[in-house]
């Protein structure tokens, strides 16, 4: 086994000192030594870097053996005493044996035994150099053991919360967090679009060690995109970590003074970027790889709680609302027009509004359209997300749809997933573009549900009035050229002539 993988990064440096001493490194667990290409070339068995301990007692001359196993004994039963043997072992490459100083320190590593060690062709003493290597090694597991304590016990405390007591549960895995690693200030964000841009909100904050928090200004709807370097470094899925000093003015702004260091985790869900959580200190150093790692899992596990809380929240105040029977009257006249569900007009009070303009464009020898819209497998994002995700597609699309037509078109569910619009004073070729402005609205904007991009495409038929037409039967003209859609590929738009001829529009996509 190479030094590289017996001991952490942390020590490395010490290797090149060491073996500049003329010294090997070599570790004893479970009845195994493991050896490095010093030692190995020291009893002439290079490419053989690990022996069991019968194996490295045979070489070891008889005369000294007892006095070597005894040594180890000696080790093994007190950890964190150091220990020393001279002894000759034997080189199986030069057939003789040479006089080789060993020197040991036992500790517990996960509570196993384990003997730490150097070795060396007796020219000189190596105790000091080889003491203060163990005490790095001590310094650097017992730092570690902090850091999975910390993960854990937030875990639990977390999984032993519940909706009555979340707040102060969290309030508490929030203080472990600070207390355990001497953090100065720990927040999360969250982050939301407005416009098209992603802007964050802070949600929770525990600020210790500084001169207050910040006001709202800094912590709501704020663009990600204002903390230059944060956004490109979550992109590639990357930790932010500066010192204070060495930050953009952007971010040193929105920092309390007496914060020296900085470490922003980006929080991902399913691919998705929900968040990202903040850790600061007021010493002038980086968090190590170790601490980075811990706040990454606790960022998470933070995140995750916070979320399922949410989501407990607006379950009971859903199931609040069904057991409301004090209805008002304007809440049921409501319901008489509007779909429930996505909040537009419904089939027959669609009908009702289309059918005024409809009689006073055929009465001034005027031209109208209906559009008719249906998704595209549909019953498949049922069975693959659930219909609760079903449903949630239907609103987004709605709200999408909304935004893109005009105020005095006509925009009704007209049953399952089918919408309808009635459009008047309108060219045909207008028409025919706002209809692929729908589709290639609802194409780019997929529908996030419970953190999960569902991608969404739909099918347009068009028809346009003509004499003695009624609404429902320049429906059945838009469900003709809708059906057509389908025929050739879905995520098109086609138009139903008054020659019952079908025409796909020229611009749309295959």
């Amino acid at each position: 086994m190479q030094s590289d993988e017996l001991f952490s990064n942390k020590i490395l440096a010490l290797l090149d000192v060491i073996h500049a001493n003329g010294l090997g490194l070599w570790e004893l667990s479970d009845g195994v030594a493991s050896l490095d290409q010093k030692v190995s070339e020291t009893i002439g068995m290079e490419g053989k870097n690990q022996l069991s301990l019968e194996e490295l007692l045979e070489l070891v001359h008889e005369e000294d053996r007892q006095e070597f196993q005894s040594a180890l004994e000696n080790v093994t039963n007190n950890p964190g005493k150091s220990g020393m043997a001279e002894c000759r072992f034997f080189n199986k490459k030069e057939q003789s044996y040479s006089w080789i100083r060993l020197l040991g320190k036992s500790y517990l590593n996960k509570g196993k035994k384990v003997i730490l060690g150097t070795s060396q062709i007796i020219e000189g003493r190596a105790l000091d150099l080889f003491n203060s290597m163990l005490d790095n090694i001590t310094l650097a597991l017992n730092k570690k053991d902090e850091l999975n304590r910390c993960v854990f016990e937030v875990t639990e405390i977390l999984l032993n919360t519940n909706e009555t007591i979340f707040e102060q549960t969290f309030q508490h895995c929030l203080e472990v967090v600070v207390h355990s690693l001497g953090l100065a200030r720990i927040y999360i964000y969250k982050n939301h679009l407005i416009e098209g841009t992603t802007c964050c909100t802070q949600i929770i904050e525990l600020t210790e060690k500084t001169g207050g928090t910040l006001g709202e200004e800094f912590t709501k709807d704020r663009p990600l995109r204002s903390w230059p370097g944060v956004e490109e470094m979550f992109s590639q899925g990357k930790h932010y970590k500066a010192l204070i000093k060495d930050a953009p003015q952007e971010i040193q702004k929105i920092t309390p003074n007496g914060i020296e260091a900085i470490l922003l985790v980006p929080i991902f869900l399913r691919d998705l970027l929900w968040g990202f959580a903040g850790y600061e200190w007021t010493e002038k150093q980086f968090f190590s790889d170790d601490e980075e790692a811990a706040l990454s899992s606790i960022g998470l596990l933070l995140a995750n709680a916070l979320i399922n809380n949410d989501l407990s929240k607006n379950l009971t105040i859903a199931v609040d609302r069904i057991n409301t029977t004090a209805i008002k009257a304007e809440v049921l006249e409501k319901f008489a027009y509007t779909d429930v569900l996505t909040g537009l007009y419904n089939r027959r009070h669609f009908l009702e509004l289309a059918e005024k303009p409809l009689e006073k464009a055929k009465r001034f020898n005027c031209t109208c359209y209906t559009m008719i819209l249906d998704f595209d497998f549909f019953k498949k994002i049922n069975d693959t997300y659930g219909h609760l995700a079903g449903d949630e597609v239907l609103k987004n699309a709605a709200a999408v749809m909304k935004y893109t037509l005009r105020s005095y078109d006509i925009l009704a569910r007209y049953g399952g997933e089918e919408f309808v619009v009635f459009i008047t004073d309108t060219a045909k070729d207008d028409v025919i573009n706002l209809a692929e402005r729908i589709r290639e609205s609802i194409a780019d904007t997929p529908c996030i549900y419970n953190c999960i991009k569902i991608p969404v495409t739909v099918s347009i038929g068009i028809a346009a009035s003509f004499p003695d037409c009624t609404i429902e039967s320049i429906i059945d003209k838009a469900d003709k050229g809708l059906y057509k859609a389908k025929e050739l590929g879905r995520n098109c738009v086609v138009f139903y002539e008054d020659t019952n001829e079908l025409v796909k529009n020229p611009v749309s996509n295959d």
